[in-house]
């Protein structure tokens, strides 16, 4: 790798990696660790050892049911210990693990466990009314199971849950003899993880990230805070204790679990985060990291009895999957004394690509520096082959070990996104002199009004510069008796605030003031709630399908709503 002026002090260029299973993470923890926290959960504690156990008897009875290498074996699991035991389980087995959001719905449940051909489903019990009708074989875990003792009682009087007809217990497949002879995997070659990301367009495609893959991006997390041993703080446990709030089943969350494991530091899990539970959390448990979205951090500034709970055990706090406000970060380390940091990635880069530096002078405006062993160009938006100069806009493409292998079964999506082994991110940036990232939106999204071009994100992040504005959305509505194509916003007001021609006028001017004119919006439309993703970002591509029919209808000789006026 080239030589990086400004790379962070103690942060390796490049580094040699294991090739291995991921698996081993949690094994060479168990061996060093066996009798330290792995988890709390419900305010239950259960160590490496223990789970290490727990997962070699599951992998022992999955094999003895069939379950081969190379099948597939799905979860409809959030932040549980059943998680971490089904996948390394299934890993052990040689066998590929397919990440199910559970808040999706049952018909999108049945599509990708249909698409991956999985043949087991593992399921939480509470989640059951999630189950579709076409699914494979069922293992059916107990939600309460890790709970202490009371709430599991508790639990059993209160939800009565009817196993489906033929089902397997989790439970009942935690305990039994273990094998030696696991499948030989090749980490560089052999999936561990599917999991589906829609982008922008077309039905959600299948990421393929490798053992190699999670093992990279783990280890680049774990060396860009100069490895977990180093802290600017005391920690009260003599090492780091995670919040694992993001969601496994989503790349971020996953890389946070595989980090943690990888030098056996406890994890707080949240299974349904809130900012009381997050809160409580730091407080009851002196949590030291802290990796979070944007709404998250918001909620937890915004908790009404915030100054009754101490987070100054928290060191850092990563924030990823959105775009953060300057103003958001400061406040938070006022209160936590915390270092923020943000990072940029996609769930087809492994995730995370690039972060900026947790020591020296903060650069709040930016997603940082490339990750370890990792290149960041700017190309072209035309034909994504000539490299933008510092300050220049154009397309992210990044190379790194940590990409993912293919889309699954879509060789021309993996064609257009993987070439001569680069990935064409179709997210637009800019680099400035100094190497650092800074994200102006997606290639898809870009506005051409009066002949310029617009990114909706550079208007979205100035109209929730607002304190009364919670989300925003910015799109373009073609004038067809003008030949042009007007910007107009659709904005949220925070709890407690209702829209109105005042308002509209506070945000308009706003706009006006740090916009340049062709980009400021011509017209506010007020909304109670839009749809948001898993990671709390607007979810623009359900947005965009809905003002796209209304446009279309407008086009076809449809009457003009007002605020498309």
């Amino acid at each position: 790798m080239a030589e990086r002026p400004s790379y962070p002090r103690g942060v390796p260029i490049s580094i040699n990696y294991p090739v291995m299973p991921v698996t081993e993470f949690w094994r060479n923890s168990a061996r060093k660790f066996p009798d330290r926290d792995a988890v709390i959960y419900l305010d239950a504690k259960h160590s490496y050892g223990k789970l290490w156990d727990q997962m070699e008897a599951f992998a022992a009875n999955l094999m003895g049911m069939g379950v081969r290498k190379g099948n597939r074996v799905a979860l409809v699991l959030p932040n549980c210990p059943q998680f971490l035991v089904a996948y390394n389980a299934v890993h052990l087995c040689g066998a590929t693990v397919v990440a199910i959001n559970p808040l999706m719905s049952n018909s999108e449940i049945e599509r990708e466990i249909q698409v991956t051909g999985s043949k087991f489903l593992i399921i939480l019990d509470r989640l059951l009314e999630k189950l579709p009708e076409e699914h494979p074989e069922l293992i059916v875990a107990e939600a309460a199971y890790y709970a202490p003792t009371r709430l599991r009682i508790l639990s059993g009087i209160k939800y009565r849950i009817k196993y489906p007809r033929g089902a397997h217990r989790f439970e009942d497949l935690l305990v039994g003899s273990k094998i030696d002879d696991y499948p030989v995997i090749d980490p560089r070659e052999d999936v561990a993880v599917i999991m589906f990301t829609s982008g922008t367009t077309g039905e959600p495609k299948g990421v393929q990230l490798t053992h190699y893959s999670q093992i990279v991006n783990a280890l680049q997390s774990y060396h860009w805070l100069r490895g977990w041993g180093y802290s600017a703080k005391p920690q009260a446990a003599g090492w780091p204790i995670i919040l694992c709030a993001m969601p496994f089943f989503h790349s971020y969350g996953l890389v946070v679990m595989n980090e943690a494991v990888s030098f056996g530091c406890t994890m707080m899990l949240l299974p349904n985060p809130t900012a009381e539970t997050i809160i409580k959390a730091v407080h009851t448990h002196k949590v030291t990291h802290f990796p979070l979205i944007p709404n998250l951090i918001r909620q937890v500034l915004e908790y009404p009895s915030l100054d009754r709970y101490d987070l100054t055990s928290l060191t850092t706090c990563s924030s990823g999957g959105a775009s953060i406000p300057t103003d958001l970060m400061k406040s938070f380390e006022e209160v936590s004394g915390a270092r923020m940091y943000q990072g940029y990635g996609l769930t087809e880069a492994g995730p995370i690509i690039s972060a900026t530096p947790v020591e020296g002078a903060p650069n709040y405006e930016s997603t940082g520096l490339p990750y370890p062993d990792t290149e960041v160009k700017i190309v072209d938006l035309q034909l994504g082959e000539i490299e933008m100069t510092p300050g220049k806009d154009g397309e992210i493409i990044v190379k790194g070990p940590q990409l993912m292998k293919e889309y699954l079964d879509n060789e021309e999506a993996t064609n257009e996104a993987l070439r001569d082994n680069w990935l064409y991110t179709g997210d637009i940036g800019r680099k400035d002199e100094n190497g650092y990232l800074y994200i102006v939106g997606r290639k898809n999204d870009r506005i051409v009004a009066n002949g310029r071009t617009v990114w909706p994100t550079k208007v979205e992040e100035t109209l929730t510069g607002h304190p009364d504005v919670e989300h925003a959305v910015a799109f373009g509505v073609p004038d067809p008796l003008r030949c042009s194509t007007d910007i107009r916003a659709m904005v949220v007001p925070r709890e407690g605030v209702t829209g109105s021609e005042k308002l509209e006028k506070e945000v308009l001017d706003l706009c006006r003031d740090q916009l340049e004119e062709f980009m400021v919006p011509t017209r506010i439309m007020f909304r109670e709630s839009v749809p948001l993703t898993i990671m709390g970002k607007v979810d623009r591509k359900k947005i965009m399908t809905e003002i796209d029919a209304r446009i279309n209808e407008i086009m076809q000789g449809a009457e003009i709503p007002e605020e498309y006026r």
